[in-house]
């Protein structure tokens, strides 16, 4: 008897500091969570209207699915005019994220202070710019 492969769970929690809003996504961002997180973000970016930091600070996993959704989001919000920018601290997020070479045009930040920086306030260190 086999049993059907299950999901971690995934949190996704819309938040505010300052004037920049955050969406924050914590637990495992594959095939089966990817989704969940698309629905939230795009309609955040919609919303928006200005710019958003999309937290992956508290992603363990990061699958092909979750990059298509990265780069369709940055997409998303270039057509909108919208600042999109990304923190993302941990090896099994930005991994991928390098080995795909997204790290070239993807505004990736290693912490959530270095990405609301990014957006208006003091410079923040970047994990890599894209064009380099």
């Amino acid at each position: 008897m086999s049993e059907e492969p299950t999901s971690a769970p995934i949190t996704v929690r819309a938040d505010t500091i300052g004037d920049v809003p955050v969406l924050r996504i914590a637990g495992e961002l594959d095939m089966q969570t990817t989704e969940v997180v698309r629905g939230e973000l795009l309609v955040r970016l919609d919303v928006a209207g200005g710019p958003l930091v999309l937290d992956l600070t508290e992603v363990t996993f990061l699958s092909s699915s979750g990059l298509a959704l990265l780069v369709e989001a940055a997409q998303h919000a270039e057509r909108r005019g919208t600042a999109f920018v990304i923190a993302a601290a941990h090896r099994a997020v930005l991994r991928p994220i390098q080995a795909t070479n997204l790290d070239e045009e993807l505004p990736v930040y290693p912490r959530l202070d270095h990405a609301l920086a990014a957006l208006g306030g003091p410079t923040g260190a970047r994990t890599s710019s894209p064009g380099d």
